[in-house]
């Protein structure tokens, strides 16, 4: 597949591993605000922290401070294709062309929303889990947590029956596993030919591409954090927060986040 291209970045991988977030203009500052967090926080590091965009992204002076590796993909010839909307863009995409991309780079990533709260865990051991000769682990999405054995409503215009769920906004990935089950042909292929039943874009693709076919990784790695679960965060000792829905606690508009996470923000 030779869609999709490399048409600029900053600089050439230094790691074997890297975490990567894949954003557009508009959660640019919020995929940086995740990239400082790790940087800062967690500064013994052994991966490469990569932002990665479909479009040209502004200069920022923690992109130099921190080492971030800057990547601009060209895959406009996947544009008409595959569904997007205001609030999951094409950008989505991208962490499912990544591992083709940078195979020769990256033998471990680690993908990661840019809503996505970054509290503590060691991200060096995470991103060496045995993963069983699974190509990805990943969290069981908010959907199946309270009954586990439901099946996802994106499955039914499919007609699948049940199987594990996972929420795409975390993702540990063997590159080798991946390109040799051809995870991006597949789910990519998947996504275009069925764009109008996805309901929740790559969320979908990878889940029907990957049926039956991941690993299960803790509660902690992505605790989705909602109006649901938000009173049993506490119970958790979480290591990445994931904001899913459409509150956020960079936006203003919304009071119903922790001072914890809106003073960081600010």
């Amino acid at each position: 597949m030779t869609e999709f291209v490399i048409t600029a970045q900053n600089r050439p991988a230094q790691h074997d591993q890297a975490v990567y977030l894949c954003v557009d203009a508009k959660f640019h500052p919020f995929a940086l605000f995740v990239a400082n967090q790790i940087a800062t926080k967690y500064p013994e590091r052994q991966f490469d922290l990569c932002l990665i965009s479909a479009v040209p992204l502004p200069d920022h002076p923690l992109i130099a401070q921190h080492s971030i590796r800057v990547l601009q993909i060209d895959a406009s010839a996947w544009g008409a294709k595959l569904p997007a909307d205001e609030r999951i863009s094409f950008a989505a995409y991208l962490r499912i062309m990544a591992p083709q991309l940078l195979a020769q780079d990256y033998r471990r990533m680690l993908y990661l929303d840019a809503d996505i709260f970054y509290q503590r865990g060691d991200l060096n051991r995470l991103l060496n889990l045995d993963l069983q000769g699974r190509a990805v682990g990943a969290v069981r999405d908010m959907i199946q947590l309270r009954k586990e054995d439901r099946v996802p409503g994106d499955f039914v215009p499919f007609k699948l029956p049940f199987a594990k769920y996972f929420n795409s906004g975390v993702l540990l990935i063997d590159t080798k596993a991946w390109n040799e089950q051809q995870i991006t042909e597949r789910s990519l292929t998947f996504a275009a030919e069925n764009a109008a039943k996805l309901l929740a874009h790559d969320q979908t693709a990878l889940n029907v591409t990957l049926r039956d076919n991941w690993a299960e990784l803790s509660l902690v790695w992505n605790y989705e954090y909602s109006h649901q679960t938000m009173y049993f965060a506490g119970m958790f000792d979480v290591c990445l927060f994931h904001f899913v829905g459409r509150r956020k606690p960079f936006n203003q508009r919304y009071g119903g986040f922790p001072r914890r996470f809106t003073e960081e923000y600010r």
